[in-house]
């Protein structure tokens, strides 16, 4: 018999002597009480900590969307910046126009290019809805970014 072997069968009969043992003690009904004691109260704190740490773990959720919430905001807000030039074009107007003058020239645009003026003529009246798109693109980034609201129905 090898060394390993000789060691292999002490672990064995280790291990039955400490399950023996423990089934001894454990038939002791005092030690049982205190033993179920420990291993419940050992299971309500593991519970209490789990509960607490999904509960760390819906409020991060919920930051983290808050957060690509306001930085999809943030990003949407740079873009208007960037492109207000183009916006202000569109309208026929200079950058810093007031939302009154934005206003009006949408108006006058809107009336110039409506597509309905354009019924009679297919391809007039296709010209005609792109540009009014354009227009009316101009219109809303411009006033979200003079009245500084996202969407012009909303607070």
């Amino acid at each position: 018999m090898s060394v390993f072997d000789n060691l292999r069968q002490l672990r064995d009969v280790a291990l039955s002597i400490g399950r023996r043992a423990g089934e001894m003690v454990l038939s002791q009904p005092d030690i049982k009480k205190r033993v179920d004691a420990v291993t419940e109260s050992w299971r309500d704190s593991r519970e209490g900590v789990e509960a607490w740490l999904l509960g760390i773990e819906d409020d991060l959720w919920v930051w983290i969307r808050r957060m690509q919430e306001q930085a999809h905001r943030t990003q949407a807000k740079i873009e208007r910046v960037q492109n207000a030039g183009n916006y202000y074009h569109a309208l026929g107007l200079r950058p810093g126009a007031t939302m009154a003058q934005v206003k009006a020239a949408w108006r006058q645009k809107m009336r110039e290019n409506h597509p309905d003026r354009f019924a009679n003529d297919p391809v007039a009246e296709d010209k005609a809805h792109r540009r009014a798109q354009e227009i009316n693109r101009a219109y809303a980034e411009l006033t979200a970014l003079l009245t500084g609201r996202e969407d012009r129905r909303g607070p």
